[in-house]
């Protein structure tokens, strides 16, 4: 059985082996962010151009817009979504590949294979997302329904419940994140339709519990080290209070910004590479063994700079 480690290694690895696919999704990441802020931006275009002339009016196009930037921004999101399932749909057998092979899959294959899952990935990513979907707003509406009980009759049995109702939805959130991602490897490298990769992905999930959450967690603290570097840099750059030094500071930041998707969009693909592998272990296909180390002391020794005539048994 793999271990989450050696799954998390596995992941690691083919993200690192394979660059381009971390490159293409942190460009996707941010032509989506990118794509989404585009009807806020004209919209605040228009009303900077009509407040010139006239502000109530520039007001009143802003309040007939509203829908019209909300429709745009929802456009944007399913735009970002379907391109991102087409990119799995591509990404993931090359990932479950290297896996598999333990090196670097031929070259050119990720058209081939996009055009071949990319139906399957859209369902089974609807299917997760609409879930996640679902779960949030059950949770939301239930929390917001027991914030006024919680106001006009506080108790101590109102309150366990409403923390219980908290709990599970963060618990909930997780689980459903993994049952999502195990539904799209199952779909994308295994070839399933989306009631069996929604099935399979359940049982891998309840079978190998323990060690999804594992391999969760660590990429999650791998995530919080990058947002805390990245904080840490763009703290150093001047203060909002500085007119000058903010406009100086314009080039550092998007630098940082840049290299901080690059970080994530890497560590977003070696955590589906990750599970990748444990979906591909549970098949029979990946070798768990490691492979054992040599003794320390064998390495140390050749490691010295030692003369091949001199003979180290001789020495005292």
């Amino acid at each position: 059985m793999l271990r989450a480690n050696h799954a998390v290694r596995l992941g690691l690895r083919a993200a690192s082996r394979n660059p381009e696919l971390a490159f293409g999704k942190a460009l996707l990441d941010e032509g989506g962010s990118l794509l989404a802020l585009l009807p806020v931006g004209l919209a605040a275009l228009l009303f900077l151009g009509a407040a010139r002339r006239n502000l109530v009016q520039a007001l009143l196009a802003t309040l007939a817009l509203g829908w019209t930037a909300a429709c745009g921004m929802a456009v944007a999101l399913v735009i970002a979504f379907t391109v991102s399932m087409l990119f799995w749909a591509g990404a993931v057998p090359v990932l479950a590949a290297d896996a598999e092979l333990g090196r670097r899959p031929p070259a050119g294959n990720f058209l081939l294979l996009l055009s071949r899952g990319a139906a399957r990935v859209m369902a089974a990513g609807l299917l997760g997302f609409c879930l996640s979907l679902l779960v949030a707003l059950s949770c939301g509406v239930a929390l917001t329904a027991a914030a006024p009980l919680l106001i006009m009759r506080p108790s101590v049995l109102l309150f366990c419940l409403v923390a219980l109702a908290g709990a599970g939805a963060v618990l909930g959130s997780v689980l459903l994140d993994l049952l999502a991602r195990l539904t799209l490897v199952r779909a994308a490298a295994f070839g399933d339709g989306v009631t069996a990769a929604f099935g399979k992905a359940a049982s891998l999930l309840a079978a190998r519990l323990g060690g999804c959450l594992l391999i969760t967690g660590a990429f999650l603290l791998l995530e919080l080290i990058a947002a805390t570097v990245a904080g840490m840099l763009t703290g150093l750059l001047p203060g909002f209070l500085d007119p000058k030094g903010q406009l100086m500071a314009l080039g550092p930041r998007l630098a940082v910004s840049l290299a901080a998707a690059a970080v994530f969009a890497w560590l977003e693909v070696a955590r589906m590479g990750a599970l990748a592998a444990l979906a591909a272990d549970a098949e029979g296909l990946i070798d768990s063994r490691e492979p054992e180390s040599p003794p320390i002391a064998e390495v140390v020794v050749e490691a010295l700079p030692v003369d091949d005539s001199l003979n180290l048994s001789e020495l005292p």
